[in-house]
């Protein structure tokens, strides 16, 4: 496989512009993710770093992400802190920081411009960034600081769609493209698709992998095999549609079948053992008036990737 050269950002591309300083983005106080300890929740002491996209611009079917990062941290202050499946409490013994949602007032292009330059502050300060969308448009910006950061990086994507068309309604930089973007720096892993174009290329010199809905539905060895197809270094993005709509019923475009909470967090599981997660981000969640369900399972989801994350990729690491 070809090694992608990675260019030094231009002068001009290194202005933080207005509001992009991660320092005067962090919340103070109580109103952080999981309503944790203020103590907890600083940027020097956490090693998770939320970043807030409440972008909203280019859906074409159901709207409403724009709403989905502050619901999603409503639902946080209702998850409890210990995690079964580990046995751990990861979220106090490594601390989250929040920040505050970014201007999602602009296209596509300049959103992911702003996620990238917030998510490169936190990379180089050694955190792993938590992303919430938002439309799916949004991931690019935090896989490229993560690929600019950490060699070989490829990215496992949960998702109902491929979202690999090249443009869509003359946008490059739009939900039904979020994954051909990334394909232009990583190879990908996709597991949960059942949408689809007839012919998707890819990028020739970075692979695709594609585990469709109907072909791979419940755990299995083909989790295995997804997992050996990514690289040491991995960015995990979820669309929320790649789970069953049963689990996540309020997103933009809730396609039948799907993976199965568990089968979902098999395979996330799977990867944080054998490969280092670096970064993650969880979209399309659409808040639905009078319903907790879809925001509460996002917040639980956080959580339990936290968890993984620490108890597999963080061993023998030492804290911040």
């Amino acid at each position: 496989m070809k090694k992608t050269t990675r260019k030094a950002p231009s002068q001009k591309a290194k202005g933080r512009g207005p509001g992009l300083n991660v320092s005067s983005l962090v919340v103070h106080g109580e109103n952080n993710y999981f309503a944790i300890d203020p103590k907890l929740a600083t940027f020097e002491r956490a090693r998770f770093v939320v970043i807030q996209a409440p972008f909203d611009k280019t859906v074409t079917y159901g709207g409403g992400t724009g709403g989905g990062p502050k619901a999603i941290w409503n639902a946080s202050q209702q998850v409890e802190l210990f995690d079964e499946i580990t046995g751990q409490q990861p979220i106090l013994e490594h601390g989250v920081c929040t920040l505050k949602p970014l201007d999602c007032k602009c296209d596509g292009a300049e959103i992911n411009r702003r996620i990238h330059e917030v998510a490169r502050q936190v990379v180089e300060a050694g955190k792993i960034p938590i992303l919430v969308g938002g439309e799916h448009t949004v991931s690019f910006g935090a896989v490229k600081a993560c690929w600019e950061k950490y060699p070989e990086l490829s990215v496992l994507h949960i998702d109902a769609h491929s979202d690999m068309r090249d443009e869509y309604h003359g946008q490059k930089f739009n939900h039904a493209t979020a994954a051909a973007r990334i394909n232009e720096l990583c190879p990908i892993v996709q597991a949960g698709i059942r949408s689809r174009e007839a012919f998707e290329p890819g990028h020739p010199e970075r692979p695709v992998h594609c585990y469709h809905a109907f072909q791979y539905r419940d755990s299995g060895p083909w989790q295995d095999e997804a997992v050996s197809r990514l690289t040491r270094n991995v960015y995990l993005t979820v669309d929320v549609d790649g789970f069953d709509p049963s689990v996540f019923p309020a997103t933009g475009t809730p396609e039948p079948g799907g993976l199965s909470w568990y089968t979902g967090l098999d395979l996330i599981e799977r990867a944080c053992k054998a490969r280092n997660v670096v970064g993650f981000d969880i979209v399309e969640v659409a808040p639905v008036k009078g319903s907790h369900q879809t925001e509460f399972a996002a917040a639980r989801l956080m959580g339990r990737i936290i968890a993984f994350i620490a108890g597999y990729c963080l061993q023998g690491k030492s804290a911040v």
